[in-house]
């Protein structure tokens, strides 16, 4: 057996499940199911999150909304956000690469810190019926000096506020007999 390897790991691969459907090839909806493809995934240096998803047998000529689902397990979600498509070709094999931008991990139903949080895939014009793939066990640390470099990037986009008392408008404005508040 060779030894464990040293030092950070870069990229994880988690197999991909065909966790449930109607037919009962999946069996019910608990993270377990016939494997049929894989996840990888790892951290860009910026914070970003990079999946890789393989489908090898999925159902044919399909399209998966992809969903990455706060929380280890559907039992334990918080909420969910998509973050792409899979379209499955006629031998229902896929492939996609998707790259979640650290700003949607810093927001709701995300957060700062480590996380271990499952990727969902799901026909949303059919829901189950052809089937929920499940990939479990996504690790990965959002840093809170990331936080404090969004926001300071977002407030740097924000348009410069008016500050003073009044009016904003005070110094434009002209006296018309068309006011009608005027000498009330």
């Amino acid at each position: 057996m060779p030894p464990s390897p040293v030092g950070p790991v870069t990229s994880t691969t988690v197999p991909l499940v065909y966790d449930s459907d109607t037919r009962g090839v999946g069996g019910p909806v608990d993270m377990t199911g016939p494997v049929i493809g894989s996840l990888s995934y790892r951290q860009s240096n910026t914070g970003d999150l990079e999946l890789a998803i393989t489908l090898d047998f999925a159902q044919a000529n399909i399209t998966y909304e992809i969903v990455l689902t706060c929380g280890p397990s559907h039992a334990l979600s918080c909420g969910f956000v998509s973050v792409g498509q899979l379209t499955t070709n006629a031998a229902g094999s896929g492939a996609v690469t998707i790259t979640v931008p650290t700003a949607v991990l810093l927001s709701g139903p995300f957060g700062p810190g480590y996380r271990t949080d499952h990727l969902d895939m799901i026909n949303p014009a059919t829901g189950l019926v052809t089937g929920g793939l499940t990939a479990g066990a996504v690790n990965y640390l959002v840093c809170r000096r990331a936080i404090a470099a969004a926001e300071d990037e977002a407030q740097a986009q924000r348009p410069q506020a008016f500050t003073g008392e009044g009016d904003p408008l005070d110094t434009l404005a002209t006296t018309t007999g068309q006011d009608p508040l005027l000498g009330r």
